[in-house]
């Protein structure tokens, strides 16, 4: 059992418990209700410190703690103490967060003030910025979504990720952002891509009406989404490349206004000439 307890205890330390935390969490949800000396013992965590450790996991909700003679501590399950460290991660991002934008505004005035003062020429914008493909390229998506002031061009396969970034989505169509969706046709997908497009379809339809257009191209060779190309203009993409797994999979991501706008030009050509109607 000592190896299953090894391997609960390195997930625990995964998911944000320090050592002695992850450690003692495992063993005690291994020998159920028990005292903090019992736990100890097991688990190696010096006495001098087993108790303190207890006590951040129960601040965390990770164990339920029966006052005694002595105190007796026990486990939740395991799918209790899930829900509570993506609880507890969730607080921690927020947290952070809020202390990051506390300072963007002060921070935004103090380098305006110095940046490229010291005689360098003026800083060029870069052709493209790789990022990975999955969280990351949904949270630059979602950026460029509320960046949008006239154009929002959004080359799919079957937009998978409209959930994600429905609510920015549609902020940019209540700011009056004209949205233009290529799809790829449906009769080119498998039988479970073509259920999920048209699930996706319909919640589009359902939550903005005829607020985006929509049409079908036999090819998207290139997924992604443009913004403004017409005036500075940014983008997001990547090749469809069928078969290998997203986490193998990188996008790019271009402020460079002439990319950009090469990007929308192409854009305009397959909506115009390659697509059909939804």
């Amino acid at each position: 059992m000592e190896p299953k307890v090894n391997q609960v205890k390195y997930n625990l330390m995964n998911m944000g418990l320090n050592e002695y935390q992850a450690t003692a969490l495992a063993h005690l949800m291994y020998l159920g209700e028990t005292k903090a000396t019992t736990i100890s013992r097991a688990s190696g965590v010096p006495n001098a410190r087993i108790y303190g450790v207890l006590d951040e996991l129960s601040q965390k909700g990770l164990l339920i703690m029966r006052p005694g003679r002595p105190a007796l501590y026990a486990p939740l399950s395991p799918d209790e103490i899930a829900d509570a460290l993506v609880s507890v991660s969730r607080e921690e991002v927020r947290r952070r967060l809020s202390v990051v934008e506390s300072y963007r505004s002060e921070f935004e005035s103090a380098a305006a003030e110095m940046y490229l003062k010291a005689g360098a020429s003026e800083q060029r914008t870069s052709l493209i910025r790789v990022v990975s493909v999955g969280d990351v390229s949904i949270e630059e998506t979602r950026k460029l979504y509320r960046s949008a002031k006239e154009t929002l061009l959004i080359s799919t396969r079957a937009m998978e990720y409209f959930r994600q970034v429905e609510e920015d989505l549609a902020d940019a169509l209540s700011r009056g952002v004209s949205v233009m969706i290529l799809m790829r046709s449906p009769e080119t997908l498998s039988e479970s891509d073509r259920e999920k497009q048209e699930a996706i379809l319909g919640a589009i339809r359902a939550a903005f009406e005829s607020g985006c257009e929509v049409r079908f191209s036999d090819e998207v060779e290139i997924r992604g989404c443009v913004v403004d190309p017409a005036d500075g203009g940014k983008a997001l993409f990547l090749v469809e490349e069928e078969g290998i797994p997203f986490f193998l999979r990188e996008a790019a991501l271009t402020f460079h206004p002439g990319v950009a706008r090469a990007l929308g030009a192409m854009f305009d050509l397959k909506w115009r000439f390659d697509s059909k109607p939804a």
